[in-house]
């Protein structure tokens, strides 16, 4: 029985059967690995009578098991490709592949690890081509040779992988089963129910984006006396399909929610823009309204494409925390058809610090995404031309300005603040927040004052709490 509705397995592992070899030790590699990672899911989920694998341990000849396989395949909540040399040349491991994501749709419930890397010329068939993966193996003696870790003799970094491996599956599991899904072919489709309730449409991500989407759909079901979330069950993958599928559900909806990655995602021979550009010029086309997030430390500057850059930069694209971006989504789905969408851009604050004070720099930085502000580092790396115009801008942009004094030097500290007071006279405004943050070990005083600036000193050790009050005082 399977922990997950709906579902005869929770997990569906896809192999090459040459990999699950023996050599010294008891078992084959890949029943070892599929072994431990249950074991490392049951601790995480306290499941162990409810979680079902599937992992195949005979040969497929002459395509005799064949139908069994696939139907297994179909019948999975998630699905695991051994990946290797041997996976892509084999065609019953791209039919189990076919057979999930077909049923499926959801390409959130890929999973994908590497036995051994792929050799020159060789390629993953789609989806799995874009899937970030674990490796399994390492690089070994003079000529670092690539050869699969050992269960026994790497097993520290065999046992790390595996509960890496582990949390994120075990994280997709809870969620799925704290939202039932029926897989695909259970599923029945109906319209929106009529009154207030709003159809949001939640595109298909890139899959570095799956958790947002998982957290956010969760948040979203919450309120279903209000919402209906669309789509019911997955995209199927191919241009053609996916396009018709989508423009179904947009011609049903209110809003469409897109959330961005790092990088636009898969471009199939048959959608050319891409998954990701589709569904936005998809939505555009139809003027339905469409909300965009990303977070608020991915730089659309940093982005190679020009037009995935353009898209970061819209003024459809809220970037903030995920937790500030559901709070506007959901005003945003309360308010009135007829009122117009403003786009309020989120204050930002520039935290200042040297290279030794980063790590607490990050911890502030985190403290102003929870207060939907937009947090801003200094450019890392030797001193140029374009790191002193990159700081000169922050320092009269950033609505709030923190500088960290914490394990460099006075000589720092002092010439950062005098940069400040030259560059001063440009800004339109003064900061809503000008602040000091000295912190261990004690040191001399910097001798330089502002008489609207914020002392906030920790010479035992840092303390974020008088930090975090100021941020909030100042965003309100």
């Amino acid at each position: 029985m399977a922990m997950i509705a709906g579902y005869d397995y929770d997990l569906f592992v896809s192999y090459a059967h040459a990999d699950n070899f023996v050599t010294e030790e008891p078992e084959g590699w890949v029943t070892q690995l599929v072994n431990r990672l249950k074991a490392a899911l049951v601790v995480r989920l306290g499941a162990s009578r409810e979680l079902s694998i599937f992992s195949d341990n005979e040969e497929v000849k002459g395509n005799s098991r064949l139908p069994d396989l696939l139907t297994a395949a179909r019948r999975s909540a998630l699905f695991l490709a051994v990946g290797s040399p041997s996976y892509v040349t084999q065609d019953w491991t791209r039919l189990e592949l076919e057979a999930f994501t077909r049923e499926s749709g959801d390409l959130s419930r890929l999973f994908l690890i590497e036995f051994l890397p792929l050799n020159a010329g060789q390629q993953y068939p789609a989806p799995l081509d874009d899937n970030i993966h674990v490796d399994f193996w390492k690089l070994s003696g003079p000529r670092h040779v690539q050869i699969p870790l050992s269960p026994q003799a790497d097993r520290e970094e065999f046992s790390t992988k595996i509960y890496t491996l582990a949390a994120d599956i075990g994280k997709k599991l809870l969620t799925m089963r704290l939202l039932p899904a029926t897989p695909k072919s259970d599923a029945v489709s109906a319209p929106p129910q009529a009154g207030n309730r709003k159809a949001v449409l939640l595109a298909q991500t890139t899959e570095d984006v799956d958790d947002e989407l998982d957290q956010l759909r969760s948040y979203l079901q919450q309120y279903g006396d209000e919402i209906t979330l669309l789509p019911r069950a997955g995209y199927p993958q191919g241009g053609e399909a996916f396009k018709a599928a989508f423009n179904e559900d947009l011609a049903q909806t209110n809003l469409v929610v897109q959330l961005l990655g790092k990088r636009m995602g898969r471009m199939p021979p048959d959608l050319p823009e891409g998954y990701t550009r589709f569904q936005c010029e998809a939505a555009k086309a139809a003027k339905v309204q469409l909300l965009q997030w990303r977070q608020p430390d991915l730089d659309p500057e940093l982005t190679a494409d020009p037009v995935y850059k353009a898209m970061l930069k819209a003024d459809t694209v809220i970037a903030s925390g995920l937790e500030a971006f559901k709070l506007q989504l959901l005003k945003e789905i309360r308010k009135d058809k007829e009122k117009p969408r403003v786009v309020r851009p989120s204050s930002t604050v520039f935290i200042n610090a040297d290279d030794r004070d980063m790590e607490i720099a990050k911890e502030v930085e985190r403290e102003c995404v929870q207060n939907a502000l937009t947090a801003i580092l200094p450019m890392t790396g030797p001193s140029s031309e374009v790191t002193r115009k990159d700081l000169a801008e922050n320092l009269t942009d950033c609505d709030m300005l923190i500088f960290i004094y914490g394990d460099t030097t006075q000589d720092w500290i002092r010439g950062q603040l005098r940069f400040f007071n030259k560059v001063r006279p440009k800004r339109e405004t003064a900061p809503k927040l000008l602040a000091i943050c000295s912190g261990p070990p004690p040191k001399p005083d910097i001798g330089i004052r502002f008489p609207d600036a914020h002392l906030i000193d920790c010479p035992a050790g840092w303390n974020l709490e008088p930090i975090r009050k100021l941020i909030s005082e100042s965003s309100e």
